[in-house]
């Protein structure tokens, strides 16, 4: 399971604190070992799909901003194993989509919470009008 992680926020507005939900901005397109992919929505039956000889990565409309997110990240490691060559060496679909279920479970879960803790560092040290080195 996913652990999400963004929520709510504050905004000042014309004197009035509004509790504002941040929405997530997917990008237009990915650059992937240096190659460049044009990230399309549309109405399809997987949450998404690469396609390395179009250099497309296809997203499923109506996701939530956390499965739009989760599945960009998704398909952007198969497009980083097929830009690496790692694809011709693996024995089919099953052992690439197995190695990057992985990757989502194991790894991503790991960047996002360190992601989120270097955020909280440079918003609480922007308070303090510095920054210094994150403690470990």
């Amino acid at each position: 399971a996913w652990n999400h992680w963004w929520g709510n926020q504050s905004i000042r507005k014309d004197r009035l604190m509004v509790a504002k939900k941040n929405k997530y901005s997917p990008p237009t397109k990915l650059i992937v070992g240096g190659i460049e992919f044009k990230i399309i929505f549309k109405e399809m039956r997987d949450f998404g799909e690469m396609d390395f000889d179009k250099k497309t990565i296809s997203i499923r409309k109506g996701l939530s901003d956390e499965e739009t997110f989760d599945t960009i990240i998704h398909e952007a490691n198969h497009a980083s194993l097929s830009v690496s060559g790692l694809t011709h060496i693996l024995d089919d679909e099953n052992t690439e989509e197995a190695i990057v279920r992985a990757m989502d479970n194991l790894l991503f879960p790991v960047f996002k919470k360190e992601y989120k803790r270097l955020i909280k560092w440079i918003n609480k040290k922007k308070n303090f009008g510095r920054l210094t080195s994150p403690s470990p």
